[in-house]
């Protein structure tokens, strides 16, 4: 697929001369990789692997502007539906923006937007996977499977009794669009990205896929500890797979206790297990790689 070049709100011939600008969507390496049990920060703490079959999200509307400017904002509205497992290791670029104001641009935003029958299919995702994610009106969607030598399912029932559970199943599609604006960059206040006169800014937005196992909302740097097991817990007819309409059925009080779980901070009233899975698909925008969108818009 070509890139989108836009000469949106262009200042030729300004003093700091002019650039271009590459916008790259990437995959946090948990989509592609997965996430491995352990007791470092970036493992899942309770003992299960988690492997990613499908990750499939519709990203686009990439604006930006600059502060002292904000009238003269360059932006491509155009979403597509893209399968994150199937991107460049490098990132796949969505956008390109030629001839703009050679200076810093600090003020960038993107959407996770919800499918639909005009939504295009960006990077040959397959075509069952991309019906499914118009036909639903999803802005996100990905199938998992957790394993563990000695997992257990523990329902959150009453006199429910756990049963041996070592191969777990999820395929979870969701309408959570979100607007995510005021990206930086990773241990930076700084927002946005600078353009080099004559030359080419990359950035690449970065969607994660871990943040459904955090035990809070985060809301700026990621301290946190990755947890899997509510998500077996939730299975409540115990048939290894849990369905989202399982975990509607979930009070998020039974599912998450307090502590270790942190439930405030969300876009959204978290009363359900699937709230909470939404909460947390709306915060997985980032910024090239761990850098932040921390303004965050139900859309």
């Amino acid at each position: 697929m070509k890139p989108l070049i836009l000469l949106a709100s262009l200042v030729a011939g300004c003093s700091g001369g002019s650039g271009s600008l590459q916008v790259f969507l990437s995959a946090e390496d948990t989509i592609p990789n997965g996430l491995q049990p352990g007791t470092g920060l970036e493992n899942v703490q309770d003992g299960w692997t988690v492997t990613y079959q499908k990750y499939l999200v519709v990203f686009g509307n990439v604006r930006a502007h600059r502060s002292k400017d904000p009238t003269s904002p360059i932006t491509d509205p155009k979403v597509a539906v893209y399968d994150l497992r199937a991107l460049p290791s490098d990132g796949l670029v969505v956008s390109t923006f030629n001839g703009i104001s050679a200076e810093r641009w600090d003020k960038l935003g993107f959407d996770l937007a919800q499918a639909s029958a005009a939504t295009p299919n960006g990077n040959n995702v397959d075509a069952v996977d991309y019906d499914r994610m118009v036909q639903n009106g999803w802005s996100l969607y990905f199938e998992a499977t957790l394993t563990k030598p000695n997992g257990q399912s523990c329902p959150p029932v009453t006199g429910a009794a756990c049963v041996d559970r070592t191969v777990h199943h999820l395929k979870w599609g969701l309408n959570a669009a979100t607007a995510f604006d005021d990206c930086a960059d990773p241990d930076s206040s700084v927002g946005g990205f600078a353009v080099p006169t004559g030359g080419t800014a990359q950035i690449k937005p970065t969607i994660h896929g871990d943040h459904w196992f955090f035990d809070n909302i985060t809301q700026g740097a990621e301290i946190t500890t990755r947890l899997a097991q509510w998500m077996v817990n939730c299975d409540l007819n115990g048939d290894g797979e849990t369905t989202t309409d399982e975990l509607m059925q979930v009070r998020a009080a039974k599912a998450f206790p307090q502590p270790p779980y942190v439930l405030s901070g969300a876009v959204i009233p978290i009363r359900t297990a699937f709230d909470y899975l939404e909460a947390q698909a709306r915060t997985l925008g980032d910024y090239n790689g761990d850098g932040e969108c921390p303004t965050r818009s139900k859309l």
